[in-house]
């Protein structure tokens, strides 16, 4: 249960980004507009961008993790708590299905009825 809250946090958190991006840049999305870029293009930079975040965040928790594995029997908390495992099959799963989450609000019905590009005002 605690798994699936914390993808349900994950994934709100991926869309937040997005959102925070395309509200920063509210201006610069207009002028790129203005000058002739199209929406697919504009799209593809903001999802690139967003991936990079993620990726990077989620690279600095994987690494935060296998740190903490390691130190567990280290520390001799093995009795306690168990041994912890990194599973490649659930964090390929967790990764899947947050970068779904995250490019959701880009592919939605509603996103590609304003032209594919999710503008906040």
């Amino acid at each position: 249960m605690v798994g699936c809250l914390t993808m349900v946090v994950g994934g709100i958190g991926v869309s937040n980004i997005m959102n925070v991006v395309v509200e920063e840049r509210t201006r610069e999305i207009g002028i790129k507009m203005a000058l002739g870029a199209r929406s697919g293009g504009i799209l593809t930079q903001l999802m690139v961008e967003t991936l990079l975040l993620t990726v990077i965040g989620g690279a600095f928790g994987l690494l935060i993790s296998a740190g903490l594995c390691r130190l567990v029997p280290l520390m001799g908390m093995s009795e306690q708590i168990g041994t912890p495992v990194i599973s490649a099959s659930v964090g390929g799963l967790t990764a899947g299905l947050l970068a779904r989450s995250g490019s959701w609000p880009a592919g939605s019905p509603r996103a590609r009825r304003r032209g594919s590009i999710p503008w906040s005002r």
